[in-house]
């Protein structure tokens, strides 16, 4: 039977459009109702659709709290692209430098999709410290054999975009 924290969640996870709001909503409720949404991320409920797991983890953005912190960190290396692109834009929208060793890693792995990488790249330059800018200057420099998507025209308007500003 599930508890009214879950109910409540699952309710804002399966809307058309969630706000940042929800998130704030959310974090008053509770450990117990932040739990719902991280497991939720995870893909931890069967025959969850994976819009909920994608909502689930764009909402971990807007949830100032340690628990949506960690499990972003876990989700950047999700399997599912599409999760792992939300988990990289709520890493960036909170701004925490503990994220930027997980995306330089994303940056460093050839297997990358060119898209994954672009979105790591507005995190780091959204997150904005110092170490992000190192990771961010490191990659520019890397040589494009070593990483293929570091020469696709998505990444390469992200960095000129960076470096216009």
């Amino acid at each position: 039977m599930p508890t009214e924290n879950e109910i409540r969640v699952m309710k804002i996870l399966t809307a058309i459009e969630i706000t940042p709001a929800a998130g704030q909503k959310i974090k008053e409720w509770g450990n117990e109702a932040v739990t719902v949404v991280a497991e939720a991320a995870l893909g931890m409920y069967p025959g969850l659709r994976l819009k909920v797991r994608t909502n689930a983890a764009a909402l971990l953005g807007w949830i100032d709290h340690p628990q949506a912190a960690e499990t972003l960190l876990l989700l950047v290396n999700d399997p599912n692209q599409d999760v792992a692109i939300r988990a990289v834009r709520a890493a960036g929208r909170q701004k925490k430098d503990v994220a930027v060793e997980k995306l330089g890693q994303l940056l460093t792995q050839p297997s990358t999709s060119p898209i994954l990488a672009a979105e790591a790249s507005k995190a780091l330059i959204a997150i904005g410290t110092a170490r992000a800018q190192n990771v961010l200057q490191s990659y520019e420099n890397t040589a494009v054999d070593n990483v293929p998507h570091r020469q696709s025209a998505v990444v390469r308007d992200v960095l000129q975009k960076r470096r216009s500003t």
